[in-house]
């Protein structure tokens, strides 16, 4: 239960959480152009009164609200950036207007994930305001680069600042869409770049060149079968592969293509990795009759990231599978939290993948979603975030965030 002098700090603090989404939602910001929304943020929080706001080398932010000592911390998570808007005349509402209607905030990145930092933000700054006594720290951390999948932003921000950070930060609670349940994870992901080579000749005479993209036909086709008994699981459903992409070159006229590239999406299960993909995808090629290293290579495709302070650096476009245990002693609390101000959430999976799966595999710290925006609206015209869910998270946040820090 949340006493009433927060609950009216909650509730003082919906105007302004519901003003500050829809600014957020009018600053455009796809990958590597958050500046202008990172700077937002950061005059929010030191306006509420947040005890400490940092922003790293890539422009990442982290706000601190900071506890009385001797407990956990809790970390929220959403990214700053957002997919491009596509085709305008597919939009129902101007995806950068931010328009309100019938009962939903309209625009890009609205469920993805600007409808979550708001109200992670006043939840934090509430419970300052309301003076409601905790032991651990609030920590409030809004990133790059996530759209991508390399977790890039995410991992450069654990690195600078969080690894460093004093105490143990004992739950991560990520603002990705959830509809308000609880999500415990998702497959992981891999973006793979498989290549088969022949030989080039004009095309009056195909008979003396090797096309390599007939060499490719056999492949593809068997990729569609290896869909098709990839393994299920109870919880994540079921791992998966998905060609993306295909080319070929010189690509010029009167000309037997000599090289042929297919990019293919593979979604995965915990108990999968990047190793054993890849030995997956060479038995395929040997079966093809084609040799790994000589007539065909397969590596993961990667990103090149600049960001807006102006840093590169490339990955690999891999990103871990993680499932947290319901049982986890974290995870309870935070249902506990819930139940405790008449939410019922229901425990499930995202589809898509999280910056979650670094700080929960690599950095072993537990990791939930839970946030008003809902998965069906991302990266669609549709796009949006539902103002009532959004009060509800408000004082969700601030519920766990207590459950959590003591």
């Amino acid at each position: 239960m949340l006493d009433s002098t927060l609950r009216q700090s909650l509730d003082a603090c919906h105007d302004g959480m519901i003003r500050f989404a829809r600014k957020l939602i009018t600053l455009p910001s796809v990958t590597g152009e958050e500046a202008l929304v990172a700077r937002a943020i950061t005059d929010e929080m030191r306006q509420l009164g947040y005890d400490g706001v940092t922003v790293d080398s890539v422009g990442n932010v982290l706000g601190v609200i900071r506890g009385g000592g001797g407990g956990e911390h809790i970390l929220y998570n959403c990214h700053m950036d957002q997919v491009d808007p596509g085709n305008l005349e597919a939009w129902e509402y101007p995806p950068f207007e931010a328009v309100t209607a019938d009962g939903y905030i309209h625009g890009r990145g609205a469920s993805d994930t600007k409808g979550a930092i708001a109200p992670q933000i006043y939840a934090a700054a509430a419970v300052k305001q309301a003076g409601t006594p905790h032991k651990g720290d609030i920590l409030v951390s809004c990133v790059v680069d996530e759209e991508p999948g390399d977790m890039w932003g995410m991992r450069r921000q654990y690195d600078e600042v969080l690894a460093k950070y004093p105490g143990r930060i004992g739950l991560l609670v990520l603002g990705e869409a959830t509809g308000l349940n609880i999500y415990l994870g998702h497959r992981g992901k891999v973006e793979i770049l498989l290549g088969v080579s022949g030989r080039v000749a004009h095309s009056s005479a195909p008979w003396r060149g090797s096309n390599a993209v007939y060499k490719m036909q056999p492949v593809i086709r068997a990729i569609e079968e290896l869909n098709e008994r990839l393994p299920g699981h109870d919880f994540l459903t079921r791992s998966s592969i998905a060609l993306t992409n295909i080319t070929c070159s010189p690509g010029w006229l009167s000309t037997v293509p000599d090289r042929c590239v297919i990019r293919v999406d593979r979604r995965f299960l915990p108990h999968e990795n990047g190793d054993s993909i890849l030995a997956e995808l060479e038995g395929i090629l040997r079966a093809c009759g084609l040799t790994p290293g000589r007539d065909a290579e397969i590596a993961f495709d990667s990103y090149a990231h600049t960001s807006y302070t102006g840093v590169k650096e490339a990955l690999p476009l891999y990103k871990p599978a993680f499932l947290t245990p319901k049982d986890e002693p974290h995870v309870a609390a935070a249902l506990k939290a819930l139940n405790g101000i008449g939410q019922q959430p229901d425990f499930r999976s995202w589809d898509f993948g999280t910056d979650g799966a670094w700080l929960a595999t690599e950095c072993n710290i537990p990791a939930i979603g839970y946030a008003p925006t809902e998965e069906q609206y991302a990266h669609t015209p549709l796009d949006r975030v539902s103002m009532a869910m959004m009060r509800q998270s408000l004082h969700g946040y601030a519920a766990i965030s207590l459950a959590l820090t003591g």
